[in-house]
């Protein structure tokens, strides 16, 4: 593999990694925000609603998360299209 390709591609993958962090913090900051103002309300009355508390708790980060998915994924084409595609390639 080229130097200039492992150099791209440790690049993608770094800014990639770097985008899904800051969508997963502020992912977690709207779940928190939504349970503290009371716009969603997790019941926790009966046991089995304690029981599923956790589970539902994760499903409304993972749907914040998702919301910012097709930024993630535009910026990191953006990104492979401003370093030029055929700098990815291995041969």
């Amino acid at each position: 593999m080229r130097t200039e390709a492992i150099e791209a591609w440790t690049q993608l993958y770094a800014a990639v990694g770097l985008l899904a962090a800051i969508c997963a913090g502020c992912a977690a900051l709207k779940t928190v925000l939504e349970l503290r103002s009371g716009f969603v309300v997790v019941p926790h009355a009966t046991w089995k609603q304690k029981f599923l508390l956790i589970p539902r708790l994760w499903l409304r980060f993972q749907l914040a998360y998702m919301n910012g998915f097709p930024c993630i994924m535009g910026i990191a084409l953006l990104y492979a299209h401003y370093i030029g595609f055929a700098a990815f390639n291995p041969s």
